[in-house]
Order: structure tokens, then C-alpha cells, then sequence
């Protein structure tokens, strides 16, 4: 099974899940918003209005057992004798989440949630990450600041629904290796600017405020 066709069969299950939920909600499925500073696309498995809060849920049907280093904060799947580092998924989803907070204009708070659906996750390094079991009992006593009305629920379905754009998965595909790209050119002007003290920009001397650094000279700037 190819690493897409399995990723499609965890989404499925999550919402089966997702479509027993009882109380008035609504739900999107494989949404595709754009963000506005970046001009990225980001891919949100799944999105709940639900009366406790807006979830973007973001699925995760990994092999192996799953691993968090808390020194290296470093996710890792142990398959076999091989571990395997990949991407933070909670990183990942609160990109989404930011995402679709500004595309809503602030109207709500987005709930970045991720599933591991093979139940596979025994230690877990933060509240918002949990196994395929718990995702009904996350939601239904999710700390929520306040309920949603339907009317509220109902505006915030419109609101998303006008943000949500039609996108190839060839496009998606291509924009992950372009910021792919701008990160490693990124990380290696900011490598530059700390071992040498000059601007990779414009070659003029970084000014170091504790964990920023900044050029007056061309104004980059960045805080590690």
C-alpha cells in the first residue's frame, strides 16, 4: 500500500468517527486553503465546528511504535530495529491551524488536534496529540472558553466554505518542495548571519540582541 493510500484509509476511519458525533456540527473533509502571507497551500485532513470549539484535525496512520524525545524534541517511529525520524505532526497542524485562523479573519480559534490511528502513540508529549480511541473524549470535554451556538456554528460553515480553494495534488505536491526549498535556503543565511556576524543579504554586521539578530542596513532580521 503507497504511503497516499494508506493516509486516505487512516482519514477514513477518523471520519467515521467524526460522522457519529451526536451534537448539532459541521464537518469538512480534505480541505485546501491557502495562506495569505506565504501564498502555501495547506491540506487540513479534517475540520469540526463542533458547540466545544473548531477542531482541525490532522490524521496520522503510521507504522511502528511512535516515539517523542523530549531532549532532542524529535519525533521518531520505531519499526523493526529502524527508527525513523520524521516531521513534528503537531508543528505541522498549528501551520494548518494559523492558517485557516487567518482565513476566518480571527472569527474563531482553531483546535489543532492530531490522531495517530493505528493507536500506536503510548506516551504522548502534549495534550493535542492522542490515539484514534480518545478522539471523542477529547472533543466532547475539550476546555472550551465558550459554546457555539448553531447560528455561530452555522456562520462559521459559510465562512469556510468560502475560504476553501480547489487545488490539484500535483499543486500541493509542488508547493511542499518550493518551501521545502525556502527553508533550507533560509536556515543556511541564518547559519551564516551566526557564525559570521554579517548579513547574507546584503553583507553588512548583524546586530545581536540576546536571540535576535538584526541588519539596520537591509532590515533581515530573524530570533532563533
Amino acid at each position: 500500500m503507497s504511503k497516499r493510500s494508506r493516509g486516505k484509509k487512516g482519514e477514513a476511519k477518523v471520519a467515521q468517527i467524526l460522522e457519529g458525533i451526536k451534537e448539532y456540527h459541521h464537518l469538512f473533509h480534505d480541505v485546501t486553503l491557502v495562506n495569505a502571507t506565504s501564498e502555501m497551500t495547506h491540506q487540513i485532513d479534517h475540520i469540526l465546528i463542533h458547540p466545544n470549539g473548531v477542531f482541525v484535525i490532522e490524521t496520522k496512520n503510521y507504522y511502528g511504535t511512535i516515539e517523542y524525545d523530549e531532549i532532542e524534541e524529535e519525533w521518531y517511529k520505531i519499526v523493526g530495529e529502524e527508527k525513523i525520524r520524521f516531521r513534528s505532526p503537531l508543528k505541522q497542524n498549528k501551520a494548518h491551524a494559523v492558517t485557516l485562523r487567518k482565513a476566518l479573519k480571527a472569527k474563531c480559534k482553531p483546535i489543532p488536534v492530531v490522531v495517530f490511528v493505528k493507536e500506536n502513540a503510548p506516551y504522548l508529549p502534549d495534550e493535542n496529540v492522542i490515539n484514534l480511541s480518545d478522539l471523542l473524549l477529547f472533543i466532547d470535554s475539550y476546555p472550551y472558553e465558550k459554546q457555539y451556538t448553531k447560528a455561530e456554528m452555522d456562520e462559521l460553515k459559510d465562512l469556510i466554505a468560502s475560504v476553501i480553494v480547489e487545488v490539484s495534488a500535483e499543486e500541493h505536491l509542488e508547493n511542499i518542495e518550493i518551501m521545502k526549498q525556502v527553508r533550507k535556503e533560509l536556515e543556511a543565511e541564518m547559519t551564516y548571519a551566526i557564525e559570521k556576524g554579517i548579513c547574507p543579504r546584503c553583507d553588512h554586521k548583524m546586530k545581536v540582541d540576546g536571540y535576535s539578530y538584526h541588519c539596520s542596513f537591509c532590515e533581515y532580521h530573524f530570533k532563533l
